[in-house]
């Protein structure tokens, strides 16, 4: 039997946005709670080890606790942050990813660096994803969000974390043969496009116009994604490497804008329309020193590298961008194994993915872990991307 109410005292935040509490023995996930917070809550799930909760009513207030700004917070899936100040929102990531990051032994305190702020909190997207909330009786669909059900759909009129020139399509219904997500973004001209159609656009980042595809991954916080570029830059410079291997290459982001002086570059990327937009970036700045190879990484990389290993791939540096589930077992051990490789950077943007992978790729000894810093690239959210070095042994 559910109990309905428990007064709880909120320990810490675990990565999800939940407050973690103990009550005589047992745990309880509260969502919506922050550290510091006494709460009565309402339990809405039990299992063995744990609880699931809902605030019932705040006894007690944390000085960090702000009223959301976003009439949709409570019930919209999208955001866990909102009631939070954004300063407390970047030291509850920065505990999370110290606490995620124990499961690996050679990733001590000291070389996790701070959390890199975004200069914006709300307003930073630059592209985002609807779901057609379908009408029998219509044969155009209005488009919203997922709620926090994760089943059902909720339309909104506005979002506060995309970028106002984007606010248009929440305005407009439109004609969806079949209950398909669209995605829509923003291009360099602020012109809006949406993958419902194939088409080439140019977005800015870093000081660069890169092309694009709709219907290819493109980083979303433009800001934060050129200060993590500048790292992973800063990361190249630091070994000189001969060789840059730009694993999950997209379109080419990464390759031009941290190893322009690196004498041989090879990306890797599956997405043929990605592929397309990175031999138009490559061909555009006349870079003759980048080779691209089309194909999935755990496949071709493997192969491409026992091809090409030679002496001077000592002093080479691979870089990892994978999708958020990560790298698979099969590519880790072979990363672990370290056949020549000179340094590793590993941008993720979950760092429970990341923990798992980087266990089995210092698993051998054969690399040292130099320094992971996180970047808010999703504030008001649960995510957060992270980037880690890591130099040969």
């Amino acid at each position: 039997m559910i109990k309905k109410d428990v007064e709880l005292f909120i320990v810490k935040s675990v990565f999800g946005g939940d407050g973690f509490a103990l009550h005589e023995g047992k745990v309880y996930f509260v969502e919506g709670a922050l550290p510091g917070e006494r709460v009565l809550a309402s339990v809405t799930e039990e299992k063995k080890n744990f609880s699931r909760a809902r605030i019932a009513k705040i006894l007690q207030s944390s000085p960090h606790r702000v009223e959301p700004p976003c009439r949709y917070a409570s019930h919209c899936g999208g955001c866990q942050y909102q009631h939070a100040d954004y300063r407390e929102e970047l030291r509850l990531k920065e505990a999370q990813l110290a606490e995620i990051l124990k499961t690996v032994p050679e990733i001590t305190p000291d070389k996790i660096g701070p959390i890199v702020a975004s200069p914006a909190d709300y307003g930073y997207r630059n592209s985002v994803t609807l779901h057609p909330i379908l009408s029998k009786k219509s044969k155009t669909a209005k488009l919203g969000f997922i709620a926090k059900d994760n089943v059902s759909k909720i339309a909104v009129q506005n979002c506060l974390l995309v970028d106002p020139k984007l606010s248009s399509i929440f305005s407009k219904e439109y004609t969806i043969k079949k209950d398909d997500k669209v995605t829509f973004k923003l291009s360099e001209g602020s012109q809006i496009v949406s993958d419902s159609a194939a088409t080439f656009f140019r977005v800015r980042l870093g000081g660069e116009s890169f092309l694009t595809s709709s219907r290819g991954f493109f980083q979303n916080n433009l800001p934060v994604a050129a200060l993590l570029a500048e790292k992973v830059r800063e990361w190249t410079r630091s070994v000189k490497p001969d060789v840059f291997f730009d694993l999950y290459a997209g379109v080419g982001v990464f390759s031009i804008l941290c190893a322009k002086e690196v004498k041989k570059i090879v990306c890797v990327e599956e997405s043929p329309e990605s592929v397309q937009a990175l031999r138009m970036n490559r061909e555009e700045r006349k870079m003759t020193s980048l080779e691209i190879m089309e194909g999935r990484v755990e496949k071709t990389f493997p192969a491409l590298w026992e091809k090409e290993k030679t002496a001077s791939l000592a002093a080479s540096l691979v870089f990892l961008d994978p999708p958020r589930q990560g790298i698979t077992p099969d590519l880790a051990r072979f990363l672990a194994q370290n056949q020549g490789m000179g340094a590793l950077v590993y941008v993720s943007c979950d760092p429970v993915t990341l923990a798992r992978d980087l266990k089995l790729i210092l698993s051998s000894g054969r690399w040292k872990f130099r320094q992971v810093v996180p970047f808010d690239m999703f504030p008001r959210t649960m995510h957060l991307e992270t980037a880690a070095f890591l130099t040969s042994i």
